[in-house]
């Protein structure tokens, strides 16, 4: 098992908001396979969180007005920067979506797609030290609910589920802060082209042609459809 004797700075939380509330610390070198987080204003990113809710209609044009100052630049995001009469989601949708497809982002996405594309940027922001494990850890039992996981989406709700004291009392917290920072590197490691693909000739075999395939159709259909 690795060394993580010193995630606490070789002491243990005297309660739990000290423990939520502790500095972040970056495990890029112990997992050098996890990329980078997306920056904030990456606009897939902010996709998958309109998608999810996690951004509002009120929050859209104050985004956009960032993303002008970054160097992003589509006339929707113009139009966006300069609204002043957006109250609600609702009120930004039309050009939101119009927005992210000005800048290459394929929209609408699905949910699931963007809880893993949200999930993975927080799994990401752990790694490097953008975000505290265990306060992240909350934050996908937030994001997640009781809904079922992926597997490895699983093991950091399990791990935060089964925290309590006598985890701390038995001097159990930095393996089971391991075990977490292993489950949020494996959810961070995920890359686009890892989901399922559809392989060419995968169904070669199972499908059949009727013999008289190619007859003409019979008199009386022929005439339903005009006589072709």
């Amino acid at each position: 098992m690795k060394d993580f004797g010193s995630i606490f700075d070789g002491a243990m939380p005297d309660d739990f908001h000290e423990l939520f509330a502790a500095r972040a610390q970056s495990f890029a070198s112990r997992y050098p396979t996890v990329p980078p987080s997306d920056p904030p204003h990456s606009p897939r990113l902010l996709a998958a969180k309109w998608t999810r809710h996690v951004l509002y209609g009120e929050d859209m044009p104050s985004i956009a007005v960032e993303m002008l100052d970054e160097g992003y630049d589509t006339p929707s995001l113009r139009r966006l920067a300069g609204e002043t009469n957006i109250h609600c989601s609702a009120d930004a949708e039309v050009l939101v979506a119009k927005m992210f497809r000005e800048l290459g982002v394929s929209y609408p996405i699905s949910d699931s797609e963007a809880m893993l594309i949200v999930t993975r940027q927080i799994a990401r922001q752990v790694i490097a030290g953008e975000f505290n494990a265990w306060d992240a850890a909350r934050e996908l039992r937030i994001l997640w609910g009781r809904r079922p996981d992926p597997v490895d989406v699983a093991a950091v709700l399990d791990l935060y589920d089964d925290l309590d004291w006598r985890i701390i009392l038995q001097h159990r917290l930095p393996a089971h802060t391991s075990e977490l920072l292993d489950a949020f590197a494996r959810l961070g490691a995920l890359v686009e082209d890892e989901k399922p693909r559809i392989r060419l000739g995968l169904l070669e075999g199972q499908g059949w042609i009727a013999e008289n395939f190619d007859e003409p159709l019979p008199e009386d259909i022929q005439e339903d459809l005009g006589g072709r």
